[in-house]
């Protein structure tokens, strides 16, 4: 019956069902000790096999090429590590805080409309909510001292009746934590010059003013932001805003197509965050259906997942919050920038 809750099933979602079945009919199943000592684990290779072979469904997706790194790949690296290194003695940066990357990541809400779990072989494959917008940015920004600066989140849309509730206390511990969440103004999810223009100025600018107070530097004292090579950030207006306005901010490229061996946020930080959302969302839907099957008796027909986007944008506050904990870890973001020369060079 997975297949009646009219929303595209992933595997996240298959799982989260299957849990809250288990849980529902046989409670102690995951508790259980069997004589060799090993206990029943829900993995997600368990329900691949489960699918495939007691309920014959296969996994109905489109398919593209995979980004493949420049030739000159490692040339373009040292090149890179080597303009920093260069920045970083001109400019007399002595401090790791005073280099940040950041780079945007895109939250999918559910399953992308085109992909779903279906009998094999079947020739139609129906799932609702097609036209929706699914997904929303998120803006992460590491610096070489190991702090996750605060997130910038976009959602589709052109008011304030696009963006969660405020009044949620998720909502009001993300603004605690310096969260900007805003609406893009425009059809997409994605930033905009404007919006990176407020990025710097309400979170980038802001971070580095309290380091500089806290290393007693001058309010001058010259910056690095390595950027992707997006084309808002790479374009005359967004550096030269940036020249104008904040001049001892002191830009640098990664090399395109070279993301993800030679930019910190893409290498080391951005799979963490991730993965904790995708925990957060297989237990909202072990939770729901859990309770749905316990409203209704255990009837599977009536186990329809909530898959309306004001629902999935309330739950995805605390998908940020638990993402930006699981960040937020000054070990490992030192550890990411040292491993990619960022921080072999502040030292």
């Amino acid at each position: 019956m997975l297949r009646e809750v009219g929303t595209a099933l992933d595997i996240t979602r298959c799982r989260g069902i299957i849990i809250a079945h288990l849980q529902h009919a046989i409670p102690d199943i995951f508790e259980h000790v069997a004589k060799d000592g090993s206990s029943f684990r829900c993995t997600e290779s368990w329900v691949k096999k489960f699918l495939s072979e007691h309920l014959s469904w296969s996994f109905r997706r489109a398919t593209r090429a995979a980004q493949k790194l420049p030739e000159n790949s490692e040339d373009r690296c040292v090149e890179q590590f080597l303009r920093l290194a260069l920045t970083i003695r001109d400019c007399a940066i002595f401090h790791p805080s005073f280099y940040v990357n950041i780079d945007q990541t895109n939250v999918i809400y559910q399953p992308s409309n085109t992909s779903t779990y279906e009998v094999k072989g079947s020739k139609q494959v129906a799932v609702l909510g097609q036209d929706e917008k699914r997904a929303f940015t998120v803006v992460v920004g590491i610096s070489a001292s190991g702090d996750a600066l605060p997130f910038q989140v976009i959602y589709g849309g052109k008011s304030k009746r696009s963006l969660p509730a405020t009044t949620s206390v998720q909502f009001m511990e993300a603004q605690q934590l310096g969260f900007k969440i805003c609406y893009s103004n425009t059809d997409t999810y994605w930033s905009t010059f404007d919006l990176m223009c407020s990025y710097v100025s309400d979170i980038l600018v802001p971070y580095w003013m309290r380091q500089k107070e806290l290393v007693g530097a001058c309010p001058d004292q010259e910056c690095i932001l390595q950027l992707d090579v997006w084309s808002v950030h790479k374009s005359v207006a967004f550096r030269t805003w940036l020249d104008e306005t904040y001049p001892w901010i002191k830009y640098r490229f990664v090399p395109g197509n070279c993301t993800g061996i030679a930019q910190p946020c893409d290498v080391g930080v951005q799979r963490l965050f991730k993965l904790a959302v995708k925990r957060s969302q297989h237990a909202d839907i072990v939770n729901e259906a859990l309770a749905l099957l316990q409203r209704n008796q255990g009837v599977p027909s009536a186990l329809r997942l909530d898959t309306t986007l004001p629902t999935l944008q309330e739950r995805s506050v605390q998908w940020l919050l638990n993402g930006y904990h699981a960040i937020n870890k000054p070990d490992i973001i030192k550890q990411v920038c040292f491993y990619l020369g960022a921080g072999f060079t502040m030292d």
